[in-house]
C-alpha cells in the first residue's frame, strides 16, 4: 500500500476489523429524483443490507412492496424474489444488457438493482476496498475545495469488480483522512462526470463512516454544480459481522 492508502485505511478503522470480518450490514435510505427519471420510482427507500467482504455479492430488503434483491457478481447475477423465495425477475450478463445506453434510457428493474447494488457494495467497502487483488491505486495532485486541501487517491479497478467506472478519484482531508468526495463517470448511464461527495462520519464500533452521501455534477475542470442534487444515500447501523 501507498502512504495516502495506509493513512485512510487507519483513520477509518484499520484493517484488522475487516479481515476478520465475513460481512459488513446496514440500513440505508436511498432517494431522490433521478430514480424516477429512470422509471423506477418506487423500488427504493429505507433498505437493509449485508455485503460480503471478500466477494461481490449483496442482498437488499426490500427492493420494491414485499420484494427482495440479491447481487452476485461472480455469477454476473441480479434477482429479484418475493416474500416465499419465489425468482419475480432475474437479469444475467448484467453490464452488457445495459451497453449503449445514456442518460435518458430508462432501466428495467433488474438493471436498477444491478446499479444500486454493486454501487452500495463498494461504498460500504471503501476504503477497505482499495486493498484487493487486482485493485491498483496511486496518489495523484491534491485539491483544494472549502478552504481545505484534499489528497487524491487514482483508484484502477479489476474487470472482476463492477464499478461506476474503471478509473475514480477519491478525496481525503489531508489533516483527517477521511473521505470526502469521490469522482467518476456511470459507463451504465452513459458516462456523465459526477461528484459523490461524502460527509458526516460516525463511529459504528470502531469503523469509521461517511453516513451522508449527495451526488450532484462536475464540469471538465472538477468543479461540481451545487444547485441539484440527483442521487441521496444516507447509510445508518453499520455493523461488521464474523
Amino acid at each position: 500500500m501507498n502512504d495516502l492508502l495506509d493513512f485512510v485505511i487507519e483513520r477509518h478503522g484499520g484493517i484488522d476489523r475487516w479481515c476478520e470480518a465475513s460481512t459488513v450490514s446496514a440500513t440505508v435510505h436511498v432517494r431522490g429524483a433521478f430514480w424516477a427519471f429512470k422509471g423506477q420510482p418506487d423500488r427504493l427507500g429505507v433498505q437493509s443490507v449485508t455485503a460480503d467482504i471478500h466477494r461481490q455479492r449483496i442482498m437488499t430488503t426490500p427492493f420494491g412492496d414485499g420484494s427482495s434483491l440479491e447481487f452476485d457478481a461472480g455469477l454476473d447475477r441480479v434477482r429479484i424474489t418475493g416474500s416465499r423465495g419465489e425468482v419475480q425477475d432475474e437479469l444475467t450478463v448484467t453490464r452488457r444488457s445495459m451497453d449503449g445506453y445514456t442518460g435518458d434510457t430508462q432501466w428495467s428493474a433488474t438493471q436498477t438493482g444491478y446499479f444500486i447494488s454493486y454501487a452500495t457494495w463498494m461504498y460500504l467497502l471503501e476504503p477497505f476496498l482499495f486493498t484487493f487483488p487486482g485493485v491498483r491505486t496511486r496518489e495523484i495532485e491534491p485539491w483544494s475545495e472549502v478552504g481545505e486541501t484534499w489528497r487524491r487517491l487514482e483508484v484502477t479497478f479489476p474487470d472482476e469488480i463492477a464499478a461506476h467506472s474503471t478509473v475514480q478519484t477519491y478525496y481525503f482531508d489531508a489533516d483527517t483522512g477521511l473521505q470526502r468526495r469521490m469522482d467518476y463517470s456511470p459507463e451504465v448511464n452513459g458516462k456523465p462526470l459526477v461528484a459523490h461527495y461524502t460527509s458526516e462520519h460516525h463511529d459504528f464500533g470502531g469503523l469509521i463512516v461517511p453516513t451522508r452521501r449527495r451526488v450532484l455534477i462536475r464540469n471538465d475542470e472538477g468543479v461540481a454544480d451545487q444547485r441539484f442534487c440527483a442521487i441521496l444515500l444516507d447509510v445508518r447501523e453499520v455493523r461488521l459481522n464474523k
